[in-house]
């Protein structure tokens, strides 16, 4: 486990508040450099990116994003968020990256069992207070302090009980899944195709993929196509049927009623909209 923070070392440089109602148009991912983020779900429940997969969030969970670290909210949101935010830097661990909290395989989303009431009150206060300045402002960093020793705190007990190591297991699990799917998205698939390869049940792939991430297996494979999609739809003048064929689609009908459902507008339209001014394919 990290040794504690330096207190005196760790400065707050922003705050944020953001309402996340459902939305087909999801926020780009990004990272920021040399910044800390303690992203706490205030209430509600949904998806969030973190790095190479995305994890299923709710109420009372808070989301740890290393500096450098690609986050954001997950593609195809169906639910909402509210959520509190805090920017830190001058955070140096032992064996860490400068403005890193945890190792880069270690699960990102915690829940602050013990102190869950004070870091739900301290969030909020924090954004409340943050605008305010002089005294006002010093206290805000004080109490991001707090929030971030308490998850310390939550971290240290966690490896002291031995319960990261189950979390770490299937946090290993469920990146081995993302990474054959991110492989293997365009083919056809099955569930027994992939637990085959990673030699896990069915039942034990569909459960824990769900369970971590919000999604089945095969809304993943959607989702990575529909993204590609969109990709490829502006950055290229690829002809709608030749994505089609490349990521896998059965159809242009196929196609166009996914992507309609998931994007909310039509392959054509989407073109047109991101790309205006230029050819319609």
């Amino acid at each position: 486990m990290t040794g504690w923070t330096a207190a005196e070392d760790v400065v707050l440089t922003g705050v944020f508040y953001e309402e996340q109602s459902h939305s087909q148009h999801a926020h780009m991912l990004h990272q920021h450099m040399g910044v800390l983020e303690l992203l706490y779900v205030y209430s509600g429940e949904g998806r969030y990116l973190v790095g190479n997969r995305e994890y299923a969030v709710r109420a009372g969970d808070l989301v740890i994003c290393n500096a450098e670290t690609l986050h954001g909210e997950a593609p195809f949101q169906e639910h909402q968020l509210e959520t509190y935010c805090c920017a830190l830097t001058g955070l140096h661990l032992p064996g860490l990256r400068e403005n890193c909290l945890i190792d880069s395989a270690r699960r990102p989303v915690v829940t602050p069992v013990r102190f869950r009431a004070a870091v739900h009150n301290l969030m909020r206060s924090i954004y409340e207070l943050y605008p305010l300045s002089g005294e006002q402002r010093a206290l805000c960093r004080q109490l991001a302090v707090s929030v971030l020793m308490m998850v310390q705190q939550e971290l240290r007990e966690q490896e002291d009980a031995g319960r990261h190591l189950v979390t770490q297991r299937t946090e290993n699990l469920v990146r081995g899944i993302t990474e054959y799917l991110d492989r293997h998205y365009t083919e056809p698939i099955t569930l027994e195709q992939i637990s085959g390869a990673l030699h896990i049940s069915v039942s034990q792939l569909s459960h824990a993929f769900k369970r971590e991430t919000g999604l089945s297996p095969m809304q993943y494979v959607i989702h990575r196509r529909i993204g590609e999609a969109q990709s490829m739809l502006v950055e290229t003048e690829l002809p709608i049927h030749r994505i089609e064929e490349q990521l896998g689609f059965g159809s242009s009908c196929h196609l166009t009623s996914m992507f309609k459902k998931y994007v909310g507008l039509s392959p054509r339209e989407y073109r047109k909209h991101y790309r205006r001014g230029q050819p319609e394919q």
